[in-house]
């Protein structure tokens, strides 16, 4: 990374800090952008430059972090389909900040109704990145019906493991709470619809 790459990072994560701070404090709809600049000691219009609206900068720090596709990419070419994913989800809720200011944060989140549609983007964003490895992986197209209910399958597990981990009293690694919910779902097996022709009485001979 160079020197403005370097300088660039250091001013979107003073940024973050700085809104976080506004967010938790007087809450979402009462912070305004100008607050947020001055209380990063940035012009506002280098604010609008890095987080173009308020909703951005709330979700900034999930956003960074939920990268399932390049996650997935950067495992080993080689790897089974169900290894990578496995690694890919841990990679991926690990990089979560685990302190109370994130838990705080996804409260303004979840009472917040922009920035709650917002996330849904990220998350559809997320997923179609991460189909398009699993494609590449799988020598599949992306729009592939396997491909889709993997990638979709999988974004379900994470939701599930990041509840469970910020639910908790975080006595249990991220690792442990991944684990569990894998082999609770391949011990128990998950109940899926019937299809239409398997869900029809059989005729009587």
């Amino acid at each position: 990374m160079g020197l403005r790459e370097k300088k660039a990072a250091r001013t979107r994560g003073q940024i973050l800090d700085a809104a976080a701070e506004l967010f938790l404090s007087q809450g979402y709809d009462e912070t305004t952008m100008e607050q947020i600049a001055e209380s990063a000691e940035i012009a506002p219009s280098t604010l609008y430059r890095y987080f173009p609206s308020k909703d951005l900068l709330l979700l900034g720090r999930l956003t960074e972090s939920l990268q399932l596709g390049e996650a997935l990419r950067s495992r080993p070419a080689g790897e089974p389909v169900p290894e990578a994913l496995a690694a890919t989800l841990l990679a991926t809720i690990e990089s979560f900040d685990d302190t109370p200011r994130f838990a705080e944060l996804r409260h303004v989140i979840d009472v917040s109704p922009v920035p709650r549609a917002r996330l849904w983007d990220v998350f559809m964003q997320s997923r179609s990145e991460l189909e398009k490895e699993l494609g590449v992986r799988m020598g599949l197209p992306a729009d592939d019906l396997l491909v889709m209910m993997t990638a979709r399958s999988a974004i379900t597990i994470f939701e599930i493991v990041a509840e469970r981990w910020w639910a908790g009293d975080h006595t249990a690694s991220r690792a442990d709470v991944l684990d569990d919910v894998l082999r609770s779902l391949d011990a128990t097996g998950v109940v899926f619809p019937a299809p239409k022709a398997a869900s029809r009485p059989k005729s009587v001979a």
